[in-house]
Parts: structure tokens; C-alpha cells; sequence
């Protein structure tokens, strides 16, 4: 997995809804926390999805999700689903998650790549299609965007 920095914590407790029929939270659950919490960076450093993605005609299509799950959850426990972008480029976004229990125990760790996508269903390439945002994203995850330069050139 790429470097990770939290740069978001979404705060939560499992619910029972969350849990299989033997109490445990359920596997498929876990990417709807990754959700949430990605969802939740993404506004807390001013790039909301519905705002400058979704209603731009971007959607940040998922290409692949992991998790390896560490420890059980369950019902009522308090979780912090640790979360930080780990790759932009002109084509996709990745995001690292670390989810732990309140005691600082690591319970499962994943990542999510996304391709950004059209409204034809067509992936694109931001930086052309979108150059503000692209410009603003760069920006605010100034070494990303470098890496993706770098990249392009070869290096």
C-alpha cells in the first residue's frame, strides 16, 4: 500500500445493521464506511462530490477496493475509519483506509482506486476535460500531482 497519512477520521459505531445474523459486522458493510469516510475528506478539504463531481458530470467510477479485515466488530463498538487520497493523476484518485476500534486496535485496513468517468461512460483525462478543478486538486495535494508529472514525462 502507497504511504499513508490520515488526512480524514470519520467517527461511527457499528450498528446492528451493519452485522450479520451471528453479530458481526458484515464484510460488504465495510465499503460502505469507506464511502462515507471518502466522502467525507473530500468535502472537509472543500472538493464536496455531489458539488464539483457529480453535478459536473464526474463520476469517480470504482475500478478496484481491498480490505483485509484484522479483528471482529460488532454491534454498539465505536470506529474510526482513518482516511487519505494515496494517488491522483489526470486519470483516477486512490484512497487508503485504516479502520480502528476505540481502543486504537487496527480491525482492517483497505484502499479504493477510482477512474474518473463521463456521462457517456467514458473514463477521461481531468486536467483536459476539467482543468480548474484539476488545478484545485493539484493544489491542495501539491507531492500527488507532482508524482502524476512526473509520471507523464517518464521519470
Amino acid at each position: 500500500m502507497t504511504e499513508f497519512r490520515p488526512d480524514y477520521v470519520y467517527d461511527m459505531t457499528v450498528t446492528w445493521g451493519d452485522c450479520d445474523a451471528a453479530g458481526i459486522s458484515y464484510y460488504a458493510k465495510t465499503f460502505d464506511w469507506f464511502t462515507n469516510a471518502r466522502m467525507g475528506l473530500m468535502a472537509e478539504q472543500g472538493f464536496p462530490y455531489m458539488d464539483d463531481f457529480h453535478r459536473a458530470g464526474i463520476s469517480l467510477v470504482c475500478l478496484k477496493a481491498d480490505c483485509s479485515y484484522k479483528k471482529m466488530l460488532k454491534p454498539e463498538e465505536r470506529i474510526a475509519v482513518h482516511t487519505s487520497l494515496t494517488e491522483l493523476t489526470r486519470s483516477r484518485l486512490a484512497f487508503g483506509y485504516r479502520v480502528f476500534k476505540q481502543d486504537g486496535t487496527l480491525a482492517a485496513e483497505g484502499a479504493t482506486a477510482h477512474a474518473y468517468v463521463g456521462d457517456d461512460g467514458a473514463p477521461f483525462n481531468l486536467k483536459r476535460r476539467h482543468p480548474r478543478l484539476w488545478d484545485r486538486l493539484t493544489a491542495n495535494w501539491p507531492a500527488l500531482g507532482e508524482a502524476d508529472a512526473r509520471a507523464e514525462k517518464g521519470q
